[in-house]
Order: C-alpha cells, then structure tokens, then sequence
C-alpha cells in the first residue's frame, strides 16, 4: 500500500470521527433541550438593600460568556405589590450603556423603597433588541407599628406610640412627627416631648416602644380623617390613618321663667349630649332682649362660673339667673351658653310665666384658634411649642413625666 493510499485513509478515518462527534455531540443538546440564544440574553445575579438608607438599592447585571455579541442597557424599573411600573431615573453609572459578552457592572439605583419593606419586588433590567432580565427580591422587613391617643378634653395634643417590630433586623433612628390632614395639608416636625430632631435622633431598638407627646391643635379638626407619619434618619416610615374625636354637643333644653312671692328670675337647663366624647366646661352665659346685652355677672348665675362649671356627657345641670324679666314680658330673649373650648348653643324663647321649651337641634360652632401657612389657606392647625401635661390617661407612657402643673388653654374670643 503506497503512502498516497495511507494519507487517504487517514484523512477519510479523521473526517468520519468528526462526523460521529458532531452526530453524538448534537444529540446531547437535543436530548437536554438546550439551545444556544439567537439574540443577546441577560442576567440580574443579584440585588441589594441596605440596611442603613432606603433612598437606594445596588445590583449586578452580567451579559452571560455565551451570548454573542454586547448588549446595550437602556432601563431598570420595578414593579411594586400593587402592580405600579417605576422607571429609575437615577441610575449610576447612567444608562444607557454597552456590557460586552462575559462582563458585568454594578449599579446604584436612587429610588426610595421605605413604602415596601418586606414586600416583593420584581427588578426588571431592559436592554435594546433582546431579552432583559428580572429578578425578585425582598427589602428589609422593618416595620414602625403606630397608635395614637387623643384626649377630647384637650385637643391641643395628643399622646402616640411608636413600636419597632419584633422581626425588624435593625434599629431605627426615630427623627420627626407630621400630621397629614385630609385636605392633603401636610404639618411636618411636630414638637414632641421627649424632643427629637435629625440632630437628636432617638433610637428605637426592634421590640422596644417609644411615647411621644405631641403638640397639636386639632379643635378645628374634630371628627375627621388624619394621617400620623413618622420618619426616622435611615427613610423608614410609620403611618397611622385615624379619626380624630367628634365634638362636644350641648344644647339648651328649656327655659323657666318663674315669679315667686314678688321676686322675678328664669332658669336655663343645658345638657351635654350623649353622644359628646368628653364633659363641657361651660364659662359663660349670656342674653340679650331688645338689644340690651346681659352678660354672666348681669344676670347674676347661679352656680358660678368662676371656675367654669362641668356638665358631663349624658347629664344636664340648670343654672339661676336672677335677673327680673317682667318689665320684657312678651318680649323674645336670645340666649347663648358658651364651653371653655368654645362649643356654642343658642335658643330664643318668648318672656312668659312658665317653661318654655327650646328646639332639639343645637347649634355647634367650635371657635378654635387657627394659623396661616404661606403654602396653603383657610385655617389651619397650629402646631405650637411643645408643653408638658399631666394625666390619668398618660398611662400610655412608660417613660415618667413632669409632674409641674397642667396650663389651661387661653379661651377663644368671642
């Protein structure tokens, strides 16, 4: 056999065992299903949430060793539980941007996910002409558990607790109080007693309890609908939606005007409705008849209201006025009964011997005091320097407070 004949069957032996490779090698990848991609393909290799601030989060995205070409990376968004798309718009380094076969990049992506811990979120990488890629991941279970007490007696403050969960993996350091109004005015950094600012943060360990007492006049905002929102230096968030207490209602139920042996004097009976969430502090009675003004000391009360008198919710109390209505007989008197807080009810009754039943309806008009806010109009609540009060209901506190005497409130102008 020449050595031309030997060099071809060498050859044809190399060419037929390339041949049965290629045949074994091709049923393999069709036996497992694997093909190899026809576009570029990409992958999140993972996502990072730090514990520290929820203004961001990190990942990594690699374009696969396998994948034939560079991609170019165009977005990144998320899709939130409720089914929101959000597009990043602070992404860095910036986007768009080339990522070659085989490589990866970190991003830092600036979008605050204080809203969502412990949520899913599915991360979405988008690329131009193929296929992106997601990934699902979970935000820090940190969890601020609000409740709040408001005492109806005094609406110039309310008292709030602030509980980092059990399962929360940090601490949070708790830096202010606001107030979301449901007309969507917002009263950032409430005084609060103990005091804390971002300067003076106060550190709530997970499965502790922070009590606040909170300065605000909520009169005009009785019996309506309040956000209570509490920030803290990482960008965690508390929220506690709530109504605040209805109002205090009183009403005059009659009149009596009585003649006994010579002397002239009428009584007023006033009740506190059922319904009211705390007593009436009633401070001042008046009437008028045919102009004439007659005020607490003319008509001379009984029982004083110097300290104002208590009616509580459910009962009624009549007050003597001695003054002498006969030479008014016939004539129509305007009364007008007025609590510290400044709940109003009003009755006209014609001067005439005997009882004289007044309407059912009273008229309630809260007369609080207000403030202005260059950012929005009508009245508002003032938030006030915080002042330190005493009460049976701080129990809610653990903490002990000052035991200095409670100010009352400066009465509203009538």
């Amino acid at each position: 056999m020449g050595r031309k004949t030997l060099a071809l069957l060498f050859a044809a032996c190399a060419i037929l065992s390339s041949f049965l490779t290629y045949l074994v090698v091709s049923g393999y990848w069709y036996e497992t299903g694997i093909t190899i991609p026809g576009l570029p393909t990409l992958a999140i290799t993972e996502v990072r949430f730090p514990l520290d601030n929820t203004s961001y989060f990190e990942l990594t995205v690699m374009n696969p060793s396998y994948s034939f070409k560079a991609v170019r990376l165009e977005n990144v968004c998320v899709v939130t539980p409720d089914g929101h798309f959000h597009v990043i718009e602070d992404v860095r380094p910036s986007l768009p941007m080339s990522l070659g076969a085989g490589e990866s990049v970190n991003f830092t992506c600036m979008w605050d996910w204080a809203n969502y811990t412990g949520a899913e979120l599915m991360v979405l990488v988008l690329i131009r002409n193929g296929s992106g890629a997601s990934y699902y991941a979970r935000p820090p279970a940190v969890k601020l558990i609000l409740k709040a007490f408001f005492n109806a007696s005094s609406p110039f403050w309310f008292l709030l607790n602030v509980t980092n969960s059990p399962g929360s993996p940090t601490a949070v350091n708790i830096t202010a109080v606001d107030a979301i109004l449901d007309n969507g005015t917002v009263l950032e950094n409430l005084p609060t007693k103990p005091k804390i600012s971002p300067k003076k943060p106060y550190v709530l360990k997970p499965d502790s309890t922070l009590t606040l007492n909170c300065t605000l006049n909520w009169l005009a905002y009785r019996d309506r609908n309040m956000t209570i929102r509490v920030r803290s230096v990482q960008g965690y968030r508390g929220y506690l939606g709530l109504r605040t207490p209805p109002p205090v209602v009183i009403r005059i139920v009659e009149v009596n005007f009585v003649k006994d042996a010579g002397a002239c004097y009428f009584n007023i009976t006033v009740m506190n409705e059922f319904s009211s969430p705390a007593p009436a502090r009633i401070y001042n009675i008046s009437a008028v008849v045919d102009g004439l003004y007659l005020g607490p000391e003319d008509l001379k009360v009984t029982p004083s209201l110097k300290p104002p008198v208590i009616i509580r919710p459910g009962e009624n109390l009549t007050f003597m006025c001695n003054w002498n209505w006969s030479p008014y007989e016939g004539y129509t008197m305007n009364i007008t009964v007025v609590s510290i807080l400044g709940y109003i009810a009003n009755a006209s009754v014609q001067i005439k011997q005997g009882v004289q039943k007044t309407a059912l309806s009273p008229e309630v008009r809260p007369s609080p005091r207000s403030c202005s806010s260059p950012s929005s109009r009508g009245p508002l609540l003032c938030a006030p320097r915080a002042r330190t009060r005493t009460s049976a209901l701080c129990a809610l506190c653990p903490s002990r407070r000052s035991s200095r005497p409670v100010s009352r409130p400066r009465r509203p102008l009538l």
